[in-house]
């Protein structure tokens, strides 16, 4: 009951934003992008630091950062799947469970060094996941405040 009291107050906060939906449809986009990479926690930080830098709306970021946090492992798991497409490799792993922290944060450094190894198709699926999921955002995002703030806002309350 607890939780939906805090996810109703900031879905408010969120909603009564007097920036335009351009700046929020920006900053929520900007805040998700870091959570496709393993960012040793400090995704949110780096959500509001980027929108500050894009002159994005800086609460809307961190609501996106965020909400990257909670499901980081399908991220993950999505980066490698789509980087064993792009580069017709068979995927590093078949289930969501087999994602670990860890191992992601090692792929993706060895990615860096290594165009062979796992951590390049994860960096490959990652920057084709940022690209997509960031158009698609902002659009949604962008419609909704844009035609249905009000309405939402009503029913929120």
């Amino acid at each position: 009951m607890k939780i939906t009291r805090v996810i109703k107050y900031n879905l408010i906060r969120l909603f009564r934003l007097k920036s335009g939906p351009h700046q929020v449809a920006s900053g929520v986009t900007i805040g998700f992008i870091p959570s496709w990479l393993p960012t040793f926690g400090l995704g949110p930080v780096l959500s509001v630091g980027m929108a500050r830098l894009m002159k994005a709306n800086t609460v809307s970021a961190l609501v996106g950062g965020v909400l990257g946090t909670f499901i980081w492992p399908l991220l993950f798991f999505l980066n490698y799947k789509v980087g064993s497409l792009l580069l017709d490799r068979t995927p590093k792993v078949d289930e969501v469970d087999e994602v670990e922290y860890i191992d992601a944060i090692e792929h993706t450094y060895t990615g860096i060094v290594n165009s062979h190894s796992s951590g390049y198709t994860f960096l490959a699926g990652a920057m084709c996941n940022i690209v997509i999921s960031s158009i698609l955002l902002y659009i949604m995002i962008y419609i909704m405040f844009k035609t249905y703030r009000v309405r939402i806002l009503n029913k929120i309350r």
